[in-house]
């Protein structure tokens, strides 16, 4: 994930305004007559956005202004069109206006829509033949502040408390090298992995910032990350053995979810107790662990471990999907 790494923001688009008509005028050799001959001015550019399941982050937009049609010609020649502005977002992109009316959600891969209709050209004086000087003039194009937000699409979200174990877990699932100090501070960003299991089967894992109490009312990260659980499927609670009290950073990861979401507590959840290579009997704090939640425990250094988490998480998705 790119460390600018953006979910939400606010731009300005225009559509392109349409072109003028032409005033020409062309001699007849017959009648010694002028003609009119002026063609028509092009259609603005449209505001088009398009879904790109490549992208992961809004931090490559910025202001769009689509094309101006271009203004008639002689010979009734007709003006070019503007071009259309595309604009690319990530599968999962709200769009709405800037009274946070809904717009557009974007959810399927290169299905384009048309956000703002370009103007359309006026009209040249061999079509209007001077009825008004406002069918001359081409009709302005769209615009407006839209503000978009971004919630990640992942089947698989993970939870827990900084140095609780996370980066190295995503890193395991999803098979990527990653150089992970045992330090206590939090990850500031999402961290997105692909997990492959067997030869045919992938499925998206989303690391989440390391939760703070508070997160639900703006402490720590806030609310800013918690919202990205809405298409999760299973989340894995991880704790870490280290903890001084592991129910207790349970309980308050499900307040978190409580009050944020009611609804984040009816999704299935799953949890992992890290670090479990340096626990001598794991049944001296079976009795410190809530009880209604399946509970395994992980070594990093055993791929045995990583391999049964891959299969309980297939299992469970494919239950889903």
């Amino acid at each position: 994930m790119s460390s600018n790494f953006l979910d939400y923001l606010k731009i300005f688009c225009k559509s392109g305004d349409g072109g003028s008509g032409k005033i020409h005028f062309v001699k007849n050799r017959r009648s010694k007559r002028s003609l009119p001959d002026g063609g028509n001015g092009g259609n603005g550019g449209n505001i088009i956005i398009k879904g790109n399941k490549r992208l992961k982050s809004l931090n490559t937009l910025k202001h769009n202004i689509a094309e101006t049609g271009a203004i008639g010609g002689y010979n009734c020649k007709n003006g070019s069109n503007g071009k259309d502005f595309l604009i690319e977002v990530p599968l999962g992109t709200t769009i709405k206006d800037i009274k946070n009316n809904i717009l557009l959600n974007i959810h399927k891969h290169k299905k384009p829509k048309v956000l703002f209709k370009g103007g359309k050209g006026g009209k040249g004086n061999s079509y209007s033949h001077f009825r008004s000087s406002l069918d001359l003039k081409g009709s302005p194009g769209q615009s407006n502040w839209l503000i978009l937000e971004l919630i990640i699409y992942a089947e698989v979200g993970i939870i827990g408390f900084p140095n609780s174990g996370k980066s190295t877990l995503i890193s395991k699932l999803a098979a990527r090298k990653h150089e992970i100090n045992d330090y206590p501070f939090t990850t500031t960003l999402p961290n997105l992995g692909i997990v492959k299991y067997n030869k045919w089967y992938t499925f998206i894992i989303l690391e989440f910032p390391g939760l703070v109490k508070g997160s639900n009312i703006g402490k720590g990260l806030g609310i800013k990350f918690l919202k990205h659980t809405k298409y999760n499927k299973v989340i894995l609670i991880i704790l870490s053995v280290e903890s001084q009290n592991l129910l207790q950073e349970y309980n308050i990861i499900i307040k978190e979810f409580k009050n944020y979401d009611n609804s984040l507590l009816l999704k299935q959840k799953i949890l992992l107790i890290s670090k479990a290579d340096i626990l001598s009997f794991k049944k001296i704090i079976l009795h410190k662990l809530p009880t209604q939640e399946k509970t395994f425990f992980l070594s990093f250094f055993k791929p045995k471990e990583i391999k049964n988490i891959k299969q309980v998480l297939y299992n469970h998705l494919k239950l889903k999907s």
